[in-house]
Parts: C-alpha cells; sequence; structure tokens
C-alpha cells in the first residue's frame, strides 16, 4: 500500500485515482474498487507536530514502512536574505527542515519493523532494507539570489541525509538523497510569476526559458525515477552519493526500468 500525504486533499484523491488507475496490473474498470486498498491518503500538514500525528495515527500500530520520501518543499518570499524577517524563515524551515527529521523519528519504529523483516539484510538487493529519500534541489550546493531561506534550508536538507543515513545503518534502515532537476511542478509558477524587482531574483529569465523551451522535468517521470530508487538500486549504492535524475538518464539500469 502506498500513503500519500498533502495539505489538499482533493488533490490526493485524485492523484490516488490516477495512480491505481494507470497501474499495468489493475483493469482501469476495477480501479475505482481497488483504489481505497492499494493508495491512502492523509490530509496533513507536516511542518506541524499535529500533522505528523496524523500521518502515524492513518497507521495500524504494527504497520511496516519500507519506503519513506520526503518531498515537501516551500520556496517561501523571493527577496534578500538580511530582509526576511522571522516568520517567514520559520514557516521554510519548518517544512523544508524540521518536517523531515520530526516525521521520521515518528516513523522510525515502523522503518526498524519493516528493516526486521527483510530477511537478508546483507544482500547487496533493493527491497532487503527499510529505505528513507531526501528531495533534494541544486539550491543544496549553489546559492540563488533571492532563494536564501531554501537554499540553506536544503542545504541543511543534505547534511541531514549524511547524519541519517550513518545513524541509522545499523538499524537497516537506508537513508539516501537525490536531485529532480527542474520539474514542473506548482513551485514553477511561483518562480516564474514573481513580479518584484529584478535585483531580488536576476536568474528568473532561466526558469521562464526552460518553461517555454519546454525544458521542465515531466513530474510523472521523476516519480518513476524516485520508484526505481527506493526498489531496484542496490544497497550499498543508494545512500552512497547523492542522484541526479538529470545524470542517471543514460543509466542503463533506468532505461530498462522506465522503457525509455
Amino acid at each position: 500500500r502506498c500513503l500519500a500525504v498533502g495539505r489538499r486533499l482533493p488533490q490526493l484523491e485524485e492523484a490516488r485515482r490516477k495512480a491505481v488507475a494507470s497501474s499495468s496490473d489493475v483493469d482501469k474498470a476495477d480501479a475505482d474498487a481497488d483504489v481505497d486498498d492499494r493508495a491512502l491518503v492523509v490530509s496533513a500538514d507536516v511542518s506541524t507536530p499535529e500533522g505528523i500525528s496524523a500521518i502515524v495515527e492513518s497507521l495500524p500500530k504494527d504497520a511496516s514502512v519500507k519506503y519513506l520520501i520526503h518531498n515537501a518543499g516551500v520556496l517561501g518570499p523571493i527577496a534578500p536574505l538580511t530582509d526576511i524577517d522571522r516568520s517567514a524563515w520559520r514557516n521554510v524551515a519548518a517544512t523544508n527542515l524540521d518536517a523531515p527529521l520530526f516525521l521520521t523519528q515518528a516513523l522510525l519504529p515502523h522503518l526498524k519493523r519493516c528493516a526486521g523483516e527483510g530477511g537478508d539484510n546483507n544482500s547487496g538487493t533493493a527491497g532487503t532494507k527499510a529505505r528513507v529519500l531526501h528531495v533534494s534541489s541544486g539550491a543544496a550546493h549553489g546559492s540563488y539570489v533571492g532563494w536564501g531561506p531554501y537554499c540553506v534550508t536544503k542545504a541543511g536538507l543534505h547534511m541531514m541525509y549524511r547524519c541519517l543515513s550513518s545513524e541509522l545503518s545499523r538499524h537497516d534502515v537506508l537513508v539516501g538523497s537525490a536531485r529532480p532537476g527542474v520539474v514542473g511542478t506548482p513551485m514553477q509558477d511561483e518562480i516564474r510569476e514573481f513580479d518584484g524587482p529584478e535585483e531580488h531574483f536576476p536568474m528568473q529569465t532561466k526558469f521562464h526559458t526552460l518553461h517555454e523551451t519546454g525544458k521542465l522535468e515531466d513530474p510523472d517521470d521523476v516519480a518513476a525515477y524516485f520508484h526505481w530508487l527506493l526498489s531496484e538500486v542496490g544497497n550499498e549504492e543508494f545512500g552512497d552519493e547523492e542522484w541526479d535524475f538529470r545524470n542517471s538518464k543514460e543509466d542503463e539500469r533506468w532505461l530498462k526500468f522506465s522503457g525509455a
């Protein structure tokens, strides 16, 4: 089963129905009947303790969590870092940093339970250990003028992946990180719609060009890539270095998995 979490329930329900209907082993006519069993949704704000509690409470007490993806992220106000007020800073940090840490903490018993059921946990094949995937960004490794809170928190998320990877490996819980590239999501709409001073965001033109030339990554392709990382990549390789979707486009294993 898959548990999808987000703030907007209608979008979650639509995504759930789409995922089940497109599954290769489910007849579209049976999608409505199977949707409740195959994919579950929880409307929750992961930046709050209440939201994290709602996620945990949605699971059976003896549930095993095999894969956990930390994809929630907010850009925050586009402005000089020296102009960001404390409230705006905390809002970005709560989603981009606090949420992945405290959700991992809250789900750790379920992740460990899955790891304990994994059988031969010394195997190099995928699927024998629980996995946590952090969704990273180029902004974790290079500064963008106007994106101060986002860059700082994404850099922190990268180091969190490194620390958790070292700490949790002894529990057979693997932690990895992946950069999806520039993806056609609502965050890109927010970036292109910025109408403030040019000096606050001098690289905006780049994102308009990517959109206009059709060079944004497709969210469905990125989702499939995350699936491949979680389910197919070997244990040693999964968390060793940060993955980059763009660099994997020539990887024969990914090409075979994606049918490209």
